[in-house]
């Protein structure tokens, strides 16, 4: 285990947070570099919450992504900040659907839906982020507004047990099924104590693994290659059981990893495709460090959480991706964003927000 981790667990990032005023001298920073880089990383995480009480998820952005809001109020209660985290859910619990579900996004304008989608995925790391903050803080206030979200999320329960994506923005639910919305209600459903639980954990393991390359597909009947997949699995299923979910990581090693250059750094992590491996998806390299600590593999945990810090920059934020390639989905951003840093955030603490 990484020495800098050995402070409490939920407490070492905000009382860190005086190395950032100069409190403690910068040989001690350097020291524990790490740990130094995440309290930096909670410091601009913090930069981002507006008066609206939701968090922006790219500097300068109009939007906040639902799935940001999730990820950030974890990062806040792991770094003790209980208030930031609370905060988060409270509006979140304002914005709830009376379906139990959430849009996509929210203007940080208006407050008003930004993405109209409601995605199965996004609405299931509402419920995770409740989980975090209710087993970190013991307040479980929040518990109905999960549990009324994944009630909503097992409407599209399949009888092959996978769960369908949700609502398109068209307000048209969907046929297909994703790895990834699967494994977040997979996690959601096992903290809460839901049946349902089985019949999604039967889906992973017999409908999306790939016995052959030991990796998952990304979806029902979808071969295509995507790094997330691969890290969730290991961090919702852990890193064997039914099947050798950690395998899926030397899998991600041999297709996606590569070494990229940009005006902040040179660094190795993991693209978000492999159609070809052309950027480092630094969210998808947290998502890979946090993924080989569970797998029991901390010279590779280590490695790849001081690649991420080396794209730090001097207000703590993490960018989206190095290069700003396009894949079949979208063009990624190279801004610094709110997803990448507050995984940096969770890698550091070595915390798993899919495992409570």
């Amino acid at each position: 285990m990484n020495p800098f981790l050995k402070l409490p667990r939920f407490s070492q990032l905000a009382l860190l947070v005086p190395l950032l005023t100069g409190c403690l001298c910068v040989q001690t920073a350097r020291a524990t570099e790490p740990v130094y880089a995440a309290a930096k990383a909670y410091s601009w995480l913090g930069s981002q919450m507006t008066t609206r009480g939701l968090i922006a998820s790219y500097t300068g952005g109009t939007q906040a992504y639902t799935y940001d809001q999730s990820v950030a109020a974890i990062s806040f209660a792991v770094a003790g900040d209980a208030a930031r985290a609370k905060t988060i859910l409270l509006t979140l619990q304002k914005l709830q659907n009376s379906s139990g579900s959430f849009y996509g996004s929210y203007s940080l304008s208006t407050g008003k839906p930004g993405d109209a989608s409601q995605w199965v995925g996004a609405n299931a790391w509402v419920a995770l982020a409740v989980a975090s903050y209710g087993k970190i803080t013991g307040d479980h206030s929040f518990d109905a507004m999960a549990k009324k979200t994944m009630t909503w999320c097992l409407k599209y329960q399949q009888s092959d047990g996978g769960l369908n994506g949700g609502i398109a923005g068209n307000g048209k639910a969907v046929s297909w099924a994703s790895t990834e919305h699967n494994l977040d209600a997979y996690a959601a459903c096992r903290y809460f104590g839901l049946s349902a639980a089985t019949k999604i954990k039967s889906f992973l393991d017999n409908v999306v693994w790939d016995a052959q390359l030991l990796r998952f597909y990304t979806g029902r009947k979808d071969p295509s290659i995507f790094s997330d997949v691969n890290a969730l699995g290991v961090l919702a299923l852990g890193a064997s059981g039914t099947r050798s979910y950690a395998s899926a990581l030397s899998f991600n090693e041999m297709r996606m990893l590569n070494t990229q250059v940009n005006t902040r750094c040179i660094a190795t992590g993991f693209d978000f495709d492999a159609s070809p491996a052309n950027d480092v998806w630094l969210e998808g390299t947290a998502q890979c460090a946090l993924a080989y600590s569970v797998a029991a593999n901390s010279v590779s945990w280590n490695y790849f959480t001081n690649q991420i810090i080396l794209d730090q920059d001097a207000s703590g934020g993490i960018q989206y991706s190095m290069k700003g390639t396009t894949d079949n989905h979208f063009t990624f951003s190279t801004v610094n964003c709110v997803s990448s840093t507050a995984w940096l955030i969770l890698v550091v603490a070595n915390y798993n927000p899919m495992r409570p």
